[in-house]
């Protein structure tokens, strides 16, 4: 007997609601640690190249620990991996709260939460899977992935209201309470589907490695520019001649717009067949294209530059992780795990390789180059796409006929 449809809108609710906090706590020690720097600096005497190993600890080791997920999810079920990784999180911030003072403490609690966070990220697209209707996925996985933005506003919001009158230790023990009550929010198994109850799907197809691992590729390359952009924008512009004031203001509005972007683009997926991966490489080449104003020196450009980067070249993480899961119903933790592993991965390297471009040429050289990363990305999601529609009949018999429908 299917539960009362209020019950089930609830339950789907619930399940949205959960993905998209638990994606905003598993990034938060990170973003925490990088907002509070400055903080944490002047109290403890860490040196400024410290933070750059912490962020490619959290997000490598994130990479890694993401193509466990699906091993996990299929051994524990989703909603335990899922409260695990908050739980994660909670404990991470709760020792950066307390045991900071030590190197050693500091990092090896962002290597933890970068594991809790890459599991936490395929076992969360699972739990939509299984449990928004299929009619809303585009929208949910678009709204969880502009968590990612909302995590960054939560730590700047941390610092006028906590940090600064009662200082950093207590705004690191807030978040891990913040990640205690997420945890307790996840809902359980037992109102899930089963993963052989997906509904069917016209992208349905098998589970192939090789096909996922080109996407993971693509996803690695356009998450690197993405997370430059997110990381070095603000440097670029005072760079530039732009006051750090208005470089703050304009990397809120940019990012504000890029997470409304992902979700808009979220909800259209849900009211629109069409190619959707080919619309994330689409964004990833006009992500080029601002990357290279960036890289102008011109204030209006970098402005600019910054704004459209947001909205095209960093707000397809959605919509693909809405394609793979789509094509992969009742696999979605297995499936994005490879994906999810990509995009860690690429975070983790961009900022990296990005700052060593700057240090042994300039600004505008690395800028050239990450436009010209952002469009062989695009490329290589294309190709990733080709060889997944080899094994979807189905797929490519429906776009056909909805292309021979609209010329009539």
């Amino acid at each position: 007997m299917r539960p009362p449809r209020r019950n089930r809108l609830a339950s789907s609710r619930s399940a949205a609601v959960a993905a998209v906090a638990v994606t905003t706590v598993g990034v938060l020690p990170v973003y925490m640690v990088g907002v509070l720097w400055v903080q944490l600096r002047a109290d403890l005497g860490f040196g400024p190249s410290l933070l750059g190993v912490l962020v490619a600890c959290f997000f490598a080791t994130s990479a890694v620990s993401a193509l466990t997920a699906g091993l996990l999810v299929r051994r524990f079920g989703t909603s335990p991996v899922v409260r695990m990784s908050a739980l994660v999180g909670a404990g991470t911030m709760l020792v950066i709260a307390l045991a900071a003072q030590y190197t050693a403490a500091l990092v090896a609690a962002l290597v933890v939460a970068g594991w809790g966070n890459g599991i936490g990220q395929p076992a969360s697209n699972d739990l939509i899977a299984r449990a928004v209707p299929p009619d809303r996925h585009g929208l949910a996985y678009g709204t969880k992935q502009a968590a990612i933005p909302l995590s960054t506003m939560l730590a700047g919001v941390a610092v006028p209201l906590v940090a600064i009158p009662l200082g950093w230790r207590p705004a690191f023990a807030l978040g891990a309470a913040l990640a205690v009550v997420v945890m307790l929010g996840v809902p359980g198994g037992a109102r899930l589907r089963s993963p052989g109850s997906a509904a069917p799907s016209e992208a349905a197809g098998p589970f192939r490695r090789g096909p996922l691992i080109v996407l993971a590729v693509g996803l690695m390359l356009g998450a690197a520019t993405g997370n430059a952009l997110g990381s070095f924008f603000v440097a670029t512009a005072v760079d530039g001649g732009i006051t750090p004031a208005t470089a703050g203001v304009l990397a809120a509005v940019a990012s504000g717009t890029g997470a409304a972007a992902r979700i808009a683009m979220g909800w259209l997926a849900d009211r629109v067949r069409t190619k959707w991966l080919l619309v994330v490489a689409a964004q990833m080449a006009v992500g080029g294209l601002s990357y290279a104003l960036l890289g102008t020196g011109v204030e209006v450009l970098i402005a600019a530059g910054a704004l459209i980067g947001y909205c095209t070249g960093w707000a397809w993480a959605g919509l693909s992780t809405y394609s793979v899961a789509r094509m992969h119903p009742g696999m979605a933790a297995r499936a994005t795990s490879i994906t999810q592993g990509g995009m860690g991965a690429g975070a983790a390297l961009g900022p990296l390789v990005f700052g060593l471009v700057v240090s042994a040429g300039s600004y505008s050289v690395a800028w050239y180059g990450t436009a010209a990363t952002s469009v062989v990305a695009g490329a290589v999601i294309v190709q990733g796409r080709r060889m997944l529609l080899r094994d979807r009949p189905g797929l490519v018999a429906a776009q056909q006929l909805r292309r021979r429908s609209a010329h009539r």
